[in-house]
């Protein structure tokens, strides 16, 4: 069994080594901090097609073959966030019917976590259900009783139309898991199961779980960014000894690894974000400023706005008048670029994905471990079907 102590304690201490290259945002900076260290590098990258920066941000072994000589200690952080493949289970095949209406690679998802899942008869409890695909699988296949959490009413109504439908032992129950109403769902004699919930969502189900000695444990986490507090503060001792502190955005980085998005998506991305750093250039200028000028996300419709369209609302979220007469040509064109630029330089970061990761899923297995669960930690898929492929699996003695 991996010694998770261990593999801690030495990925924390490479990261805290080469932050200097994974913390910085280059879509927040004109200049980061490794750049004057590393001319070449800089006008490597700088040269890549467009297409080629697409290609290395998609494929984390071909971007550590790219980068590995002018990372220190990016070998070693790559080896260290290689996971074990859980042993999955052959599980007896449905019919189309029962998965109707469920994206394909959701359905995968739950498939290949549910060929990990160790077997119980314990009644099951689902952490942030949706429609409950997940619980639906799961009491089919093992015949328990299941109660869903959720906290949106129409995939509560949902969920409980398919069950009395069916005549299935599941219930769903419209209730925000961050509120203290949540606790009387979550027993000691239990087993829970989480399929990507968010950020503080699956932490505060963690820490139910520790306090009410939940026998049985399976979290698969998802977007540790999504919190109210800007700063993470680890919830194992060891993790809170170590020294390594990440706030929103550098949580954001460990998520950044995608399936590839469709053509329109990645389209409406781009000119999105071109205009956000035209605009940009523009604010700095007129404000006699070097400070990056924050701004909430926008709908995709604003994709199909015009620059000047769009640097007109952005002002306004800002309170900053903009002037009569703007060359809104070349704010535009100085934005294309700097987009160009910005994706070049974010490799460097993308390369600290699945280490930053795989250090906030071991901070979590910790967790449980401190509180006498055994913990294997592993992958329940390949990273094709979701990036987010690791699991916790803890039960008590």
């Amino acid at each position: 069994m991996t010694n998770l102590h261990a593999l801690f304690d030495q990925l924390t201490a490479l990261l805290l080594q080469t932050q200097s290259y994974w913390r910085p945002v280059a879509f927040h900076h004109l200049q980061l901090p490794w750049m004057q260290e590393h001319p070449a590098l800089v006008t490597r990258l700088f040269a890549l097609k467009p297409q080629q920066v697409e290609i290395l941000a998609t494929d984390q072994m071909a971007l550590l073959q790219y980068l590995a000589t002018d990372i220190p200690g990016a070998e070693e952080l790559a080896s260290l966030s290689v996971l074990p493949q859980f042993e999955c289970k052959h599980l007896t095949p449905v019919t189309p019917h029962f998965y109707s209406g469920m994206p394909g690679r959701k359905w995968q998802q739950i498939n290949a976590f549910a060929a990990c899942f160790a077997d119980s008869q314990l009644p099951l409890l689902e952490w942030c259900a949706g429609k409950s695909y997940l619980g639906f699988y799961l009491q089919h296949l093992h015949s328990v009783k299941v109660t869903a959490l959720e906290w949106d009413p129409n995939l509560v109504l949902q969920a409980n139309c398919r069950a009395k439908q069916g005549h299935i032992s599941l219930h769903s129950h419209q209730v925000d898991v961050l509120s203290p109403t949540v606790d009387i769902y979550v027993q000691q004699q239990q087993q829970v199961v989480a399929l990507h919930a968010c950020g503080e969502l699956h932490e505060r189900l963690l820490k139910l779980c520790v306090e009410r000695k939940v026998q049985q444990v399976h979290i698969a986490p998802c977007c540790y960014h999504k919190r109210q507090h800007d700063h993470y503060l680890p919830l194992s001792q060891q993790g809170k000894a170590g020294g390594l502190a990440l706030n929103k955005s550098e949580l954001h980085t460990a998520v950044m690894e995608t399936v590839t998005a469709g053509a329109t998506v990645q389209k409406q991305r781009k000119r999105l974000q071109s205009m956000r750093l035209g605009f940009d250039c523009l604010q700095r200028e007129l404000n006699n400023s070097e400070q990056f000028l924050d701004l909430p996300s926008l709908p995709a419709k604003w994709a199909r706005a015009s620059f000047s369209e769009f640097c007109l609302h952005c002002a306004s979220l800002k309170d900053l008048t903009l002037p009569t007469t703007v060359d809104w040509d070349y704010y535009q064109n100085l934005g294309e670029q700097r987009f160009n630029q910005v994706s070049a330089l974010d490799l460097i970061r993308f390369l600290f994905r699945r280490p930053i990761e795989v250090w906030l899923a071991l901070d979590r297995a910790l967790l449980l471990q401190e509180n006498g669960y055994h913990v294997q930690i592993g992958t329940f898929c390949s990273s094709h079907i979701t990036p987010r492929n690791i699991l916790l699996r803890a039960q008590l003695p």
